[in-house]
């Protein structure tokens, strides 16, 4: 009897086991060198977990080498960039002369301990002129150095909103600084103009109109000088390149479009780049996906944008990229609209999108695996504070590595018996049997005392 019910002990087993492990599908070691201490592990998500991770990322865990979960903290990859500012240096003004007729010269002084000068801005109230500077460096003030040959500032308001007053100046570690200004004055067209009437009789007999011509010099408000300070800032997202598992391209001569069919490995996209072989065009485009509600189908608009390109002599123009919120889909569409003209030559088509992270904490001497793939998992609510708090402080994380992907023990057993030996049939049935093969061996064992001699 004792050996019946550990048969049926051991039937009941694979419950527990299944309700662990079964559900999922896939799993993948992780592989990092390990130092001997504590770490703060980042294990960075790609296809094959994108293409099989449930479209909240719920099913994602990670487990020890005894099987136990370990939190983890799920992160949106961010970039970063350079960034550079200009910071102010305070100068004063030596000296001013003019030189020649129109010409001018102006030397400033930094303040004692004041950061080399990269470039400087000519602060000047005036609009409509152009003028060329020579810019020479000192140490002491009497010898001169050439910095900048023929710096152009100027403003073009009157004809369009273009101005330029910086010049950047090549590296150095002068003190002073000479800027001239060969011809500081510019000749304008008067804005007034002289009108002259010959009158008879109250009647004009002729009109004559003169507009003189207008000098006008250069009026330096103030020079500033300033230093440039370049700092890693970090982005609010980093754009990763994603590429497509397939495409079709198919015209609509109806609707005058063209359609492409695009199948993903559901990675997190936020946009397609569209590459053509067409030189020159402008098509406004649409990024459809499929909805469906009840029996009936759809395909939504999620984002659009105006794809072109302009390739004539030295004009190279292109805008190739259609964007929208982030989606997570086997399947969309791109909606090119022709009106008339020919279809594009399409040669390509690349997704755009986020990337993901695990953040957890290893112990040293253990070893972790990440498991995925459970369409019933549900979500885990993990302690994630002790890693917040390491970020905060500016604790950077160690890449890992991913193995190669295996199937999970799993997808041994029929796709069903995990439901099987989860459900309440089964756990009644299995009670059923154990008491039919109890009340049977009560019985035999009933039966067999029966038949002993009596006394």
């Amino acid at each position: 009897m004792i050996a019946k019910i550990l048969l049926f002990a051991g039937l009941l087993s694979p419950v527990v086991w299944a309700g662990d492990f079964m559900g999922y599908r896939f799993n993948r070691s992780v592989v990092w060198q390990d130092d001997g201490g504590q770490s703060l592990l980042g294990v960075t998500l790609d296809d094959s977990i994108y293409n099989a991770a449930g479209d909240d990322y719920r099913d994602l865990r990670i487990k020890d080498r005894n099987g136990v979960e370990i939190p983890y903290l799920m992160q949106k990859i961010a970039g970063s960039k350079r960034v550079v500012s200009r910071h102010a240096i305070d100068s004063v003004i030596e000296s001013f002369n003019k030189i020649g007729e129109e010409g001018i010269v102006v030397t400033a002084k930094l303040d004692k301990g004041a950061v080399n000068a990269d470039g400087l801005t000519i602060v000047t109230q005036q609009r409509d002129f152009e003028y060329g500077l020579q810019i020479h460096g000192s140490a002491d003030g009497l010898e001169w150095h050439l910095l900048v040959e023929n710096a152009p500032i100027y403003d073009y308001s009157r004809y369009i909103a273009v101005d330029q007053r910086d010049v950047e100046l090549p590296a150095n570690q002068y003190r002073h600084f000479k800027i001239t200004v060969d011809k500081a004055a510019q000749t304008h067209l008067a804005n007034l103009t002289e009108l002259t009437r010959l009158l008879e009789d109250g009647e004009e007999l002729q009109r004559s109109e003169r507009r003189g011509l207008h000098y006008e010099a250069l009026r330096i408000e103030r020079i500033d000088f300033w230093h440039k300070q370049s700092e890693t800032v970090p982005e609010e997202a980093k754009s990763f390149d994603y590429a497509v598992e397939d495409f079709a391209v198919s015209q609509d001569d109806e609707l005058k479009t063209t359609v492409i069919d695009i199948k993903t490995q559901r990675q997190p996209l936020t946009g397609f780049v569209v590459k053509t072989g067409t030189l020159n065009f402008s098509r406004n485009a649409e990024v459809q996906i499929l909805l469906q509600h009840g029996i009936e189908s759809r395909w939504q608009t999620i984002g659009s944008a105006t794809l072109e390109a302009l390739n004539f002599q030295d004009i190279s123009h292109e805008q190739s990229r259609i964007g929208f919120s982030e989606q997570r889909r086997p399947n969309y569409r791109i909606v090119i609209y022709n009106q008339d003209s020919p279809p594009l030559d399409i040669i390509g088509v690349n997704g755009v999108g986020n990337g993901y992270r695990l953040l957890f904490l290893s112990e040293p001497g253990n070893r972790y695996r990440l498991y995925y793939g459970n369409d019933k998992a549900e979500s885990a609510r993990y302690d994630t504070a002790p890693i917040l708090e390491l970020l905060r402080r500016g604790y950077p994380s160690i890449a890992a590595e991913l193995d190669a992907e295996v199937a999970s023990e799993a997808i041994d057993l029929p796709p069903d018996m995990s439901e099987l030996l989860n459900s309440r049939w089964f756990l009644v049935g299995a009670i059923g049997i154990m008491l039919v093969v109890l009340a049977w061996s009560l019985y035999r064992v009933g039966k067999r005392v029966g038949e002993l001699p009596k006394s």
